[in-house]
């Protein structure tokens, strides 16, 4: 049986990141508000492996493109 779709790129081949490198990548982004997206469950996608929070690059990436429209349209 033959698949015309890539398998998904196994999560630990991506590049991870802590919150504090997300809030270096995106201007105006605080740490305490990544905490409370997480806790109201919005924001980027994220893994929690124990106490450690982690955000797949690529995830990141996606997330932050569909924001685009959200200035534009008064949503948040």
């Amino acid at each position: 049986m033959s698949s015309t779709t890539k398998p998904a790129e196994p999560v630990l081949r991506k590049q991870l990141l802590k919150p504090e490198d997300v809030v270096a990548l995106i201007p105006g982004l605080t740490v305490k508000l990544l905490a409370q997206w997480r806790y109201e469950r919005k924001g980027p996608r994220y893994y929690k492996v124990g106490r450690i929070i982690l955000y797949p690059f690529d995830d990141l990436e996606d997330w932050f493109e569909g924001q685009v429209g959200a200035a534009e349209t008064g949503d948040d």
